[in-house]
């Protein structure tokens, strides 16, 4: 498993599905025709659940800023979608955007990942598409946690060994920090003081930050590696 700090590891390739078998996917840099198709075809079905923590989100104006804001703060910015791979089709199924320089929540003389915004395609969404056309047993399963390994397997093909923070919205309660948990991050104590730098000042530690330390970014990593397979 150390090798993986040096050598970097490939994306998830595939995704479980209800029928007992694999939904082959892809993941490629996010592009703006990604977010349109997101904010056209999946934002609406999001928004029609007001339990979701990413209802009412606006993707034109959050990737756009992720870039902006992390260019200018030069904290290289980054965003990826996760998608079925269907022949010479690719069908968004989760977004995220991070920035790949921030001061570690583990350790604050290293750098970490963190992401900025994290979403998933409900299942409703999905089946609703006319290509691919998805029945329930066909969906893929576990997006949350492909998406989340996403932004660990950028930490480890950047040299950040797997260092990765992000903070749970609090529009999705405790469930939302309890599911960051079960993934094997840790919860920044309410009274620790974040590191200096541009998080301290726009959204002070209100006990929601959510981070990797190293061993656990490599344990949560391991545990998806039979997904980093050919469909």
């Amino acid at each position: 498993m150390r090798l993986r700090r040096w050598t970097g590891i490939r994306f998830i390739s595939r995704a479980p599905n209800r029928g007992g078998g694999w939904v082959p996917l892809r993941v490629a840099t996010l592009t703006p025709e990604h977010v349109l198709w997101w904010q056209a075809e999946i934002q609406p079905v999001i928004d029609r659940d007001p339990t979701r923590a990413d209802a009412g989100w606006n993707w034109l104006l959050y990737a756009p800023f992720t870039f902006l804001a992390g260019t200018a703060i030069t904290h290289a910015p980054a965003g990826y979608t996760v998608g079925i791979a269907d022949g010479d089709d690719f069908v968004p199924c989760a977004l995220l955007t991070l920035v790949g320089r921030m001061r570690a929540l583990s350790d604050k003389r290293k750098r970490s990942a963190f992401v900025w915004f994290l979403t998933t395609a409900p299942e409703a969404a999905l089946r609703r598409l006319e290509r691919p056309a998805l029945g329930r047993d066909d969906v893929p399963k576990r997006l949350g946690s492909i998406a989340l390994d996403t932004a660990v397997t950028h930490s480890f093909n950047t040299g950040r060994r797997g260092l990765v923070a992000l903070h749970a919205d609090p529009a999705g309660g405790e469930g939302l920090l309890d599911w960051y948990q079960r993934q094997g991050m840790a919860v920044l104590s309410e009274g620790k003081r974040l590191p200096r730098g541009f998080r301290r000042l726009i959204a002070p530690n209100d006990g929601r930050y959510c981070y990797y330390t190293k061993r656990a970014a490599e344990k949560a990593s391991r545990r998806l590696d039979d997904l980093r397979k050919e469909a």
